[in-house]
């Protein structure tokens, strides 16, 4: 199967903002705000003192002895607080069904009986237990998991609330206590069904519980600056109007699908355990290479060309391979896959 010129599938996961607050003693929702900051940071890049070529530049001890003066947004837990929450939306919707937009017929009804078997086979199931973990092990707070402990509750759109009370204690590849288990167990079921049929849309409010002490550090999503201004900080906060309408810090919400997104270990060789964000290329951020290459032949569009050969396989077989669970978890993803001229 080749790809046609005009192929998009919108995504199936939506979160929204992430927003954060704390509970004050009366039981008021309050905003967590920020705070800018001068700061004084001693010179200590590379090219401060050197060229590409590892050349010496005519620099005397006092120039690499001075400051450069940066203005921040920082983040800080009030005095006092000893709890913080962090709170967001999450639909599901079966996209990845049928695509969005496809101009060729033959192409259409390929891709349609794909996710069609791999529904009857049970291949959205396996996608939701990954999905559900990410989501119940609280990775989308990702540097704010460092903190004295966290618990996630979860409100599902069929009247079921989800906790699982110390989350920071879960870990991905290791057996969870029984309780933790039958929560994991139910998040599953509920986003496999969201995922594998149309009339089934289904949405969530995910909360995050933090134990924190007062004067502990937040980090929220950060906003790109492309015109820097002296007036304002050079790193800012995405931020929220909260109840007051003051300012509360937030994460985006592409910053929590990325972290939900944490899936893709079908593409490990035999010496690694690393999970990648499902990218059409394998893209690993923290080593800055893709795994995979086209050269490998593992990547989505030299594997989707061959979905007639997994149709096959499902029919006779009906066993589902790695490669087919990354295609479909691209497809959830959502994105244009165009073959362009």
């Amino acid at each position: 199967m080749e790809l046609c010129s005009q192929l998009a599938y919108s995504r199936s996961l939506w979160p929204g903002k992430g927003y954060f607050y704390y509970v004050d003693n009366n039981g008021a929702k309050k905003a967590l705000a920020t705070d800018k900051t001068y700061l004084r940071s001693g010179k200590s890049s590379f090219t401060e003192a050197f060229s590409s070529n590892y050349a010496m530049k005519n620099t005397s001890v006092h120039d690499l002895a001075t400051s450069n003066i940066q203005y921040i947004e920082e983040c800080y837990v009030p005095p006092f607080v000893n709890e913080i929450n962090c709170q967001f939306s999450l639909r599901i919707k079966a996209n990845s069904i049928c695509p969005d937009l496809c101009n060729d017929l033959s192409i259409k009804n390929i891709l349609c009986q794909l996710s069609d078997l791999y529904a009857d086979n049970g291949g959205y199931k396996e996608l939701a237990y990954r999905y559900a973990k990410n989501l119940l092990m609280g990775n989308w707070l990702w540097k704010n998991q460092d903190c004295r402990g966290y618990s996630i509750t979860i409100h599902l759109s069929d009247g079921e609330l989800l906790t699982i009370k110390d989350a920071h204690k879960l870990d991905w590849n290791a057996s969870w206590k029984e309780e933790d288990s039958d929560t994991l167990t139910q998040l599953t079921d509920f986003i496999a069904n969201a995922l594998a049929n149309k009339s089934k849309y289904g949405y969530m409010d995910v909360t995050a519980c933090l134990a924190v002490g007062g004067g502990d550090e937040v980090i929220p999503s950060q906003e790109f600056i492309q015109d820097k201004k002296s007036k304002y900080p050079n790193r800012q906060f995405s931020k929220v109007k909260f109840n007051d309408q003051t300012d509360t810090v937030a994460f985006h919400s592409q910053k929590i699908g990325a972290a939900l997104q944490l899936i893709d270990d079908w593409w490990l060789d035999d010496v690694s355990d690393k999970r990648l964000r499902v990218n059409e290329y394998g893209s690993d951020r923290s080593d800055v290479v893709a795994r995979r290459h086209p050269t490998l032949a593992n990547d989505f569009y030299t594997l989707i060309q061959r979905s007639e050969e997994w149709i096959d396989n499902l029919q006779r077989n009906h066993q589902i391979t790695d490669e087919i669970h990354f295609i479909m978890a691209v497809l959830v993803k959502g994105g244009l896959f165009n073959k362009t001229t």
